[in-house]
């Protein structure tokens, strides 16, 4: 396998899970809330005993749990990925500036995401696991801002590997492999 194929290879695969991240983290929450509206008859016992609202509370504690510990692996694996790409690109590839930066801002941006952003989303989330909706509003707003801030970088690092993505299947299909089929045939038309 080429370097650029081993480079789209790995991108397709980090923006694809990333996009997997988003939709798990998503129907998490989504599943509890189901579990609610038609309540297999083992359930309802359990609802009718403790109550809706606390076992929804509970499931939606596991749920937040699951995915904080979800993006907490994804965070490092995301760095080493990010790492292996700006790798590849530095000492496998003769790419240019642009195309280093565009993959040094990825490895920045998921390295802070990792670091910074997501330990504050688990913190200030664990503290309103068990708080009623209506209560502590200025720390939910602080949770928010945290969520946009990771989606809004998310947003960025998908941007950068969908622009490496199209340079990269630009230049494969301009230059042909070597000692490929085309590079003979153009060889022996040239002779």
């Amino acid at each position: 396998m080429n370097t650029r194929r081993l480079i789209c290879t790995l991108l397709g695969a980090w923006l694809g899970a990333s996009l997997f991240m988003a939709f798990v983290a998503a129907y998490n929450f989504r599943v509890v809330n189901d579990l609610f509206v038609l309540p297999q008859p083992e359930m309802a016992s359990y609802i009718k005993v403790i109550g809706q609202d606390r076992l929804q509370i509970l499931f939606r504690h596991e749920a937040a749990e699951f995915n904080r510990s979800l993006f907490e692996v994804w965070g490092i694996v995301q760095i080493v990925i990010a790492l292996l790409l700006f790798g590849i690109l530095l000492f496998g590839t003769k790419e240019g500036k642009f195309t280093l930066a565009v993959s040094l801002t990825m490895v920045l941006l998921v390295t802070g995401m990792h670091l910074l952003v997501t330990p504050s989303i688990i913190g200030y989330g664990r503290s309103l696991d068990f708080i009623a909706k209506d209560k502590e509003l200025g720390l939910r707003q602080k949770v928010k801002v945290f969520h946009n801030t990771y989606s809004t970088l998310e947003g960025i690092k998908m941007v950068g590997g969908v622009i490496l993505l199209v340079i990269f299947f630009r230049e494969t299909r301009r230059r042909p492999e070597r000692g490929g089929p085309e590079t003979d045939l153009e060889a022996i038309e040239a002779a």
